[in-house]
């Protein structure tokens, strides 16, 4: 392995065992400074918002117009990510564009349907490209580079946060109930998982662009 993959390869686990800490001393506060931590446009939501921003910025400064072009499904996907962490799928529409309900309910207009059909038709076109491309060779790639392995870390962070989102409310409709303590607890840790995603997005972009801008080996 080059110097510089173990570099990245260190950073990768740092920033992992840096969440794990996160999540382990958020739970020493008291249940209200915990809620205001993990409220909706709290303060770790701000800070995936924002990390998402640096991914963007990264690829921007480091891949310049040509990664751009190469990849515009990348900066779409990664500014939707984003934008959802700030809840724009909601700020402007009667509910959650996602969701069936908003194109089922009478209670949404015609041209909000439209709208938001029409942005989630675009997002499906770019996931799909992005799968077209890169799907077959992901999974050799995510044993070898640092920058496949922390966007593998990503979504393993996506599909548990997705898990745990909600919990309670899964739990009840089986019959059993959480308390309140162990509700937030469980709600930090979607939070901060969450959080994860772009810290694992800015690990990976960085691994990336050095290994483009590294000398060949000799």
């Amino acid at each position: 392995m080059r110097q510089d993959e173990k570099k990245y390869r260190v950073l990768m686990m740092a920033a992992i065992f840096g969440l794990v800490a996160l999540l382990a001393s958020v739970q020493l506060l008291d249940q209200q400074a915990l809620r205001s931590l993990v409220r909706e446009n709290g303060p770790i939501e701000i800070a995936s918002a924002a990390g998402y921003v640096l991914v963007l910025l990264i690829m921007i400064l480091k891949g310049g117009w040509d990664f751009f072009r190469k990849h515009a499904y990348l900066f779409v996907l990664v500014a939707a990510f984003g934008l959802r962490e700030l809840d724009f799928h909601t700020r402007f529409t009667t509910m959650g564009i996602f969701k069936s309900k908003f194109y089922l309910s009478p209670s949404v207009p015609l041209p909000e349907k439209m709208i938001g059909a029409l942005v989630c038709l675009a997002l499906l076109a770019c996931l799909i490209l992005c799968l077209r491309k890169h799907l077959k060779t992901f999974p050799a790639k995510v044993r070898e580079e640092t920058s496949s392995m922390s966007i593998g870390v990503a979504l393993l962070f996506m599909a548990v946060s997705k898990g745990v989102d909600g919990l309670s409310a899964k739990l009840s409709r089986l019959g059993m109930e959480l308390t309140a303590a162990l509700s937030l607890s469980f709600r930090s840790m979607e939070e901060i998982l969450e959080l994860g995603i772009p810290v694992m997005l800015i690990v990976s972009a960085l691994a990336y662009f050095r290994k483009r801008s590294a000398p060949p080996r000799p």
